[in-house]
Formats: structure tokens, C-alpha cells, sequence
């Protein structure tokens, strides 16, 4: 069994994974993000203890859990860009005395602009990050359809706003012709 993990705060949501085994104690730490520079196992005494065969399989285990949710924290962090933070680790001390990352969390920007236009493009870039892992958690699904409302509610104050002039109504009015499919190249609309 896993777990998922999701923090949110008032200016921003966090996007992440988890991967805790249930009887695993995690401690939480700042990661350094994509490079993964300052995370690392803790070397010491134990570098030399013989560990058994159940101990070197949770080892390998553990170690693909790392390379996975830091896998899934970077991907969050590129497609988010200037509205993602710094990713931040949970860890668990293996059998062999170091630590892995076994969730993980980037803090995203999701308010609104001052302008509706560029409230749709950050929602645009908000969404794509929530969903820039091969395996968004149901955390990341949940910030995509936050990203999407706010997108919705813009353009729909767009509209509002463009719908007051001549040239906003065409506009308006190819843009739903456009997403009826009727302004295919090719095909014309007919009134």
C-alpha cells in the first residue's frame, strides 16, 4: 500500500508524489530540485555492514522510489517554470543507514493576473506542469482542474470584456464556430 501526500497553502498548491511504504518512518527535508545535488545517502559506518537478502532487496527498492519521485518533482519544476517552486523531499532511512526520497512536492503559483489574458496563459503553463509526470498523482489531476476552472473563469471574463465591441462579438462568434469544428480548412460556415 501507498500513500500520496499533498500540502496546500493560500497562494500556491503543491503538485508531488508519495511513495511511502506503510512500516517506513519518512523524516521531511529541502530538496535542491532537478539535480538532486544536495540529497543523497548519509554515508557511514554502515557503508560496510553485510545487510541480508530482504535488507538488499528493500535497498533496491527504496532506491527506485528515489529516482522515481525525483524523476516526477523535476518534470513538475521544467514544465512549470517562473510559477513553480523548489521541490522538498520526504525521506526514509534504509537498512543501510541512508536516506531516499519517497515523496516529494513543487509548490505552484495558481492565482490570478491582473489580466484575463495572462490569467489563461499561466493557467495554461500551471496545468501543464500538474501534468508533465509520465504518472500525475491525484494531487496533480486536482491542481490541472483547478488550473482549468481558473482558465475557464478568464476567458469568460475575456469574452465579457471583448463582447462590449463589434469586433469582440466576430470574435466571439468565429471562436464558437471554431470549437464546434465548423471552421475546419477546408469547409465553410453558412448562414
Amino acid at each position: 500500500m501507498w500513500t500520496v501526500a499533498a500540502d496546500l497553502s493560500i497562494s500556491s498548491l503543491s503538485i508531488g508524489t508519495s511513495a511511502i511504504p506503510p512500516r517506513n518512518q519518512p523524516s521531511r527535508g529541502q530538496g535542491t530540485g532537478a539535480s538532486g545535488a544536495k540529497e543523497g545517502g548519509s554515508a557511514g559506518p554502515t557503508d560496510t555492514v553485510a545487510l541480508s537478502d530482504a535488507a538488499r532487496q528493500q535497498v533496491q527498492k527504496l532506491k527506485q522510489i528515489d529516482a522515481n519521485v525525483r524523476q516526477h518533482e523535476a518534470a513538475h519544476q521544467a514544465a512549470g517554470g517562473s510559477h513553480a517552486g523548489g521541490a522538498s523531499f520526504t525521506y526514509t532511512r534504509g537498512p543501510d543507514g541512508k536516506t531516499y526520497a519517497t515523496a516529494g512536492e513543487v509548490p505552484i503559483d495558481v492565482s490570478t493576473e491582473s489580466e484575463p489574458a495572462d490569467t489563461v496563459a499561466k493557467m495554461e503553463q500551471v496545468k501543464a506542469a500538474a501534468l508533465a509526470p509520465a504518472d500525475p498523482s491525484p494531487q496533480d489531476m486536482r491542481v490541472a482542474a483547478q488550473a482549468d476552472a481558473a482558465k475557464l473563469q478568464a476567458q469568460a471574463e475575456q469574452r465579457r470584456q471583448e463582447g462590449d465591441s463589434p469586433a469582440g462579438r466576430a470574435a466571439a462568434a468565429y471562436g464558437a464556430a471554431q470549437s464546434l469544428g465548423y471552421a475546419q480548412s477546408g469547409t465553410g460556415l453558412t448562414i
